[in-house]
């Protein structure tokens, strides 16, 4: 994540807006309904308790050391879900609020939809990379696995299949060695198919693919994509990094594209990389890695 700090800014001036209007609502309910011209303050509170969770879990986000933009983008759903629902209200009952609440309720909107604008941005801002429409995720996961032994099982590049479960098959065409020029086909269990070149493979530690964007069925809504797995000895065993850069088909689409990226990159990959780790243990390290609390892998805050 190259710049998150405008989607920190984004974050923290929503929560310290959502914040402040719960604070009204929960506080002094009356005054509030009195400028909307309801009398409703029981409701008013629940919408402010709903408000504070809202603007508790966007101060915790923006504090974060590593910022899920995922969760970002959850924000400015919830965000534009307020614009949606302030504007059904009143065109569909244009008689509830006084002119004064309809002209606040409808600026309160405006804000909001600001809000989650702003965020949406910043969300797609976070991945990308210099100026050419180049967009990037990366993820570190540290396990307790031995750097050799998991990259063994890593650098198989066509048994990926064995350690995620979202892949029907996978294997390396022409039959030829994991290295430059091999390439590896991928099914997943909804059809979908797409290969893989290898750019590059460096013995013992790294290895990046370009995805073959140019073909007729890429499932991906991606121009040029590429990605690659490197592993390195730690304290604790090693750790893996993941990393994906690609280009977007539409511009538009990224802020949206690249954090349902990182969700399912965050939520899937420490469990493949635990079976990793295991299929490389193996036998051999069960006893050790029982005595020690079992094989893990944690996902780092770290930015890569």
């Amino acid at each position: 994540m190259t710049n998150a700090s405008p989607l920190r800014l984004a974050l923290a001036t929503n929560a310290g807006f959502s914040l402040s209007s719960a604070l009204c609502m929960l506080l002094q309910p009356a005054l509030v309904g009195e400028w909307l011209g309801i009398d409703a303050p029981q409701i008013l509170q629940l919408v402010g308790i709903g408000l504070a969770v809202f603007a508790t879990e966007l101060a915790y986000q923006a504090t974060r050391q590593r910022v899920a933009t995922w969760r970002a983008l959850l924000a400015s759903a919830a965000d534009l879900l307020w614009t949606i629902g302030s504007i059904v209200l009143l065109l569909a009952m244009p008689q509830l609020f006084s002119v004064f609440g309809s002209v606040l309720v409808a600026a309160v909107a405006g804000v909001v939809f600001l809000f989650g604008a702003w965020q949406l941005w910043a969300a797609g801002r976070a991945h990308r990379i210099g100026a050419n429409g180049e967009y990037r995720h990366c993820i570190i996961v540290e396990t307790n696995a031995a750097a050799d032994k998991l990259w063994s099982v890593v650098s198989n590049i066509g048994e990926i299949k064995n350690y995620m479960p979202s892949l029907k098959r996978s294997v390396v065409l022409d039959g030829k060695m994991p290295g430059v020029g091999a390439v590896r086909f991928c099914e997943d269990q909804a059809g979908k198919q797409w290969s893989e070149e290898c750019t590059e493979f460096n013995s013992g530690r790294s290895f990046a693919v370009r995805f073959l964007s140019e073909a007729a069925n890429f499932p991906f809504p991606a121009k040029t994509m590429r990605g690659g797995w490197e592993v390195r000895p730690s304290v604790s065993g090693s750790q893996v990094m993941v990393w994906w850069e690609l280009t977007p088909e539409s511009k538009l689409l990224a802020p949206i594209i690249l954090p349902l990226l990182a969700f399912q990159a965050d939520r899937d990959f420490p469990k493949i990389v635990q079976r990793m780790a295991t299929a490389a243990i193996g036998k051999n390290g069960e006893a050790q890695t029982q005595s020690s609390g079992g094989v893990f892998a944690r996902l780092l805050p770290s930015f890569c």
